[in-house]
């Protein structure tokens, strides 16, 4: 079983057990379940403290008789999370006992005798009922069939490479074939690509483009036409660097539409310095309602600091958490707009639009790289803002890697797919649960489908693969398999066991699109795959880097 979709959360957990173990500080409890800042807590009892003697020689004693000295932090090594608490580089939140102009202090307890330790708490093991009732929320009557078949239609698309982390399909050139806009792969040092389509499965890169001058890097790309003029405009989100907007000419001329977008060099000074807001997912709409498109991003989250004169390993200084809303002046300035982009709220790589009350008006949903976190939908309101909501049905224990809006059995209200890594009484599981929003702002659960297993399902997309005019679903899991839900309009799914083969080497599946490229009124499967080995697991894992891929559905079979 693959590890590899966790290693960065394993390799942070790791970091932040190797500090817990190592001091024992009045620290603030871990806001991973609710949105809002909490008071702060008392001291924590940890079994490990310090034993270095005070310089003074003399420990200091709170009202409970344990002993303390006062330890002092760097106010640019800790961002402040409310009056009394800030959160170290290491993402420790901690309580602060003072400030001065350059300090906080907070208290280092002293470690216990041996004998006077507190003993650990060994958790109560689930009973066999206890485990049988927790498995029964995840059963499903979703019933299979065999009746697809698929062929591949990517000839030209690259096999190798970290196609990572979204892509946009539309006709970039005027010869109304669908082409696909990626970004520069990662590792790749080169400029946005657009592989051009002929509508006949074939594929070449855009020859001859040209692009402003910009440090490029991976991310998202999203197609819109910002200035009105006619031609597609590419929107790009890179990952530590930010935000930009490039508008296209149809003919492969680009150039920088993006006064006002955050967008940084890390390593670099002044102000293009980097930890500022960055994002990997993009959506375009006419959020405030004037008539121009535009870009809602979705903050990647804390990222270890390689650069910039800072010890590699420590986590930089970020404001990419939360959604930022650019508005579009229609003169390549962008306008901001946010409700918070500290650590308080969410961070990931999925972001979807949808109108889940009904009220006519924009909302949006995100993923979350915060286990247990629930408030994943946003509702947008009349003056521009908007409202978290929190879905109480997400699993308990989970990790929601990817999300996707669609109006599933034809209500008027967009339902919402999820795509979830729980862990619940010691089980991992993978699967996908779709929230159907129903009037008075409820929401009903009906799980699609799931696996024991802790690989991943880490993009989700819709279209109709079949022609039957009813919304189908595909997602891709963390070891490159392509699962496949039908639907009947109604807000039932069979899956379909088509064969459509795991990308080679267990690369993780980072996002799919259903698009008809040849016009037959059926849509293709397009598909990006990336990955690479980890430093902590022994497995190669993807030794070709990725690739892109399409499918078509195969003409039905003559008895």
């Amino acid at each position: 079983m693959s590890i590899r979709p966790f290693a960065s959360r394993l390799l942070a957990a790791a970091l932040l057990g190797v500090l817990s173990s190592a001091l024992s500080v009045q620290a603030a409890p871990l806001r991973a379940t609710a949105p809002k800042p909490a008071a702060p807590a008392p001291a924590a009892k940890a079994k490990a403290g310090s034993t270095t003697q005070p310089a003074d020689g003399q420990w200091q004693k709170d009202e409970e008789g344990r002993e303390y000295r006062l330890e002092k932090m760097e106010k640019g090594q800790a961002v402040r999370l409310d009056p009394k608490t800030v959160r170290s580089k290491w993402g420790i939140p901690i309580q602060v006992v003072k400030e001065d102009a350059k300090y906080y202090y907070y208290k280092l307890y002293k470690e216990p005798p041996a004998a006077e330790a507190v003993p650990s708490v060994v958790p109560k093991e689930p009973t066999p009922e206890e485990k049988q009732k927790v498995a029964a929320t995840y059963a499903n009557d979703v019933k299979e069939s065999d009746r697809l078949r698929f062929v591949p239609f990517g000839n030209g698309l690259p096999t190798s490479g970290q196609w990572r982390e979204g892509f946009d399909v539309a006709d970039m050139n005027g010869d109304r074939h669908p082409d696909i806009v990626h970004g520069p792969p990662r590792k790749g040092l080169s400029n946005p690509i657009v592989f051009l389509g002929d509508g006949k499965g074939n594929w070449q890169r855009w020859k001859n483009t040209k692009y402003p001058q910009l440090a490029f890097d991976y991310g998202d790309a999203v197609v819109g036409d910002f200035n009105k003029d006619g031609h597609p405009d590419i929107a790009l989100g890179m990952h530590l660097r930010g935000i930009q907007v490039l508008l296209g000419d149809g003919k492969g001329n680009f150039t920088n539409w993006s006064e006002g977008l955050d967008f940084s060099v890390p390593g670099s000074k002044g102000a293009d310095a980097g930890g500022g807001y960055s994002s990997k997912a993009l959506a375009v709409a006419d959020w405030n309602g004037d008539g121009r498109p535009d870009l809602l991003a979705f903050g990647e989250g804390p990222r270890l600091n390689i650069s910039g004169g800072r010890a590699q390993g420590q986590l930089a200084p970020s404001e990419a958490y939360g959604v930022v809303i650019y508005l579009n002046q229609g003169n390549g300035k962008w306008l901001r707009k946010d409700q918070g982009t500290g650590s308080v709220n969410l961070f990931g790589d999925s972001l979807t639009l949808g109108d889940f009350n009904g009220d006519h008006r924009i909302d949006f949903a995100t993923s979350s790289g915060i286990q247990g976190r629930k408030d994943l939908v946003d509702l947008g309101k009349a003056d521009g803002g908007w409202e978290p909501v929190t879905l109480n049905e997400v699993r308990p224990g989970s990790y929601v890697n990817a999300v996707y809006a669609a109006d599933l059995d034809r209500d008027g209200r967009t339902d919402l797919a999820v795509a979830y890594t729980s862990f619940e009484l010691g089980v991992w599981r993978t699967g996908i649960d779709l929230f159907y929003s129903r009037p008075g702002d409820k929401w009903e659960r009906r799980a699609l489908a799931v696996e024991e297993e802790r690989v991943g399902v880490f993009a989700i997309g819709s279209g109709d693969l079949d022609g039957d005019g009813n919304l189908d679903l595909v997602a891709l899991t963390g070891n490159g398999r392509t699962w496949m839900f039908l639907g009947d309009g109604k807000g039932s799914f069979t899956r379909e066991k088509a064969a459509i083969p795991p990308f080679p080497g267990g690369c993780r599946g980072y996002h799919v699109q259903l698009k008809d490229l040849d016009g037959d009124g059926k849509d293709e499967i397009v598909s990006s795959f990336a990955g690479e080995g980890s430093p902590l697991t022994t497995e190669e894992g993807c030794p070709s880097g990725g690739g892109l891929t399409a499918w078509h559905l195969a003409p039905r079979a003559h008895p």
